[in-house]
């Protein structure tokens, strides 16, 4: 893979709001993350992470469920029944109704948190870890396996943020935000470890920092300009290919869903900004992306 280069010119892409686009979810989230389409319900989940509370958005309808834990940051179905969810220090069995069965403890610092994350091919569950005063270093990228083990994946990670696995499984996509780098890890798919790694897109401090982020089914990664008022979409050589720019500064996720899996979802932060400014910052935005999302993987636990 080459490394993108991201010159952040408006002037070659889209900009302003796609046709068709809206905001939607509840206005009083404070920062919106962990985007995902939840198949089964047929809804957005997202979090208002530093609440700890998931939120569900079937059409229109809001509904907040308490973690009880400070932080929520990641959600994913598991194949057996039921939900992961990874909260302050560790993660979370629940059955369909949200309701807690297994408890399993990771970490006890408290100035460190859980942050964001994914599921490989394989179906084991990758969620980072960052301290709350986002200090270098400081962060751990864990792994959960189906037998609900935990392992340490990478270590020294600041803000670990999206995760997309391409080329089979073979190939890792990780954001560390601070860098500035979405970079590309060589991925053992039988062990879930991960090797070497390179530079693959590159957004300047000028433009913002890469977050959250989701692949299409053209093999293209959509990104959260944290910083920057926008999503980019990448061509799958790293290339910048297209823009869309929001009236927020701080674009944190994406995720793509509806019914025919075409439509993204972008949540948003009123982190660092002033709220009269940016009305809204903290909810979610939907628009018709042209091409449907690639296959979003269960944890198998």
């Amino acid at each position: 893979m080459t490394a993108g280069r991201d010159g952040g010119g408006a002037g070659m892409f889209s900009s302003g709001l796609r046709g068709g686009g809206r905001w939607i979810g509840d206005p009083h989230v404070f920062h919106g993350e962990g985007a995902w389409w939840d198949p089964r319900a047929g809804a957005l989940r997202y979090v208002d992470m530093l609440a700890g509370d998931l939120i569900t958005l079937r059409g229109d309808a809001v509904e907040r469920t308490d973690m009880a834990s400070g932080v929520a940051a990641v959600i994913r179905s598991r194949r057996a029944g039921g939900y992961v969810v990874a909260v302050q220090g560790g993660f979370r069995l629940l059955d369909d109704e949200l309701k807690l069965e297994r408890e399993i403890p990771v970490f006890g610092d408290p100035s460190i948190r859980m942050n964001e994350g994914a599921c490989d091919p394989s179906g084991r569950l990758y969620v980072g870890s960052m301290a709350y005063d986002a200090r270098r270093g400081a962060g751990t990228l864990y792994r959960l396996d189906p037998d609900l083990s935990v392992h340490v994946a990478l270590e020294n990670v600041s803000i670990p943020n999206g995760l997309v696995w391409l080329d089979d499984g073979r190939t890792a996509l990780h954001t560390d935000t601070p860098t500035g780098e979405i970079r590309a890890y060589d991925f053992d798919p039988v062990t879930g470890e991960f090797g070497a790694s390179r530079p693959h897109i590159a957004v300047p401090p000028d433009v913002g920092a890469p977050d959250g982020c989701a692949l299409d089914a053209d093999g293209c990664l959509w990104v959260a300009i944290w910083g920057g008022s926008a999503v980019h979409r990448y061509g799958p050589d790293g290339s910048l290919e297209d823009r869309i720019a929001l009236p927020v500064s701080n674009p944190t996720s994406c995720a793509f869903g509806g019914p025919d899996g075409t439509t993204l979802f972008v949540t948003t932060s009123q982190e660092t900004i002033d709220v009269e400014a940016e009305p809204l910052a903290g909810r979610v935005y939907e628009v018709e992306a042209g091409v449907a999302g690639a296959p979003v993987p269960d944890f198998a636990g």
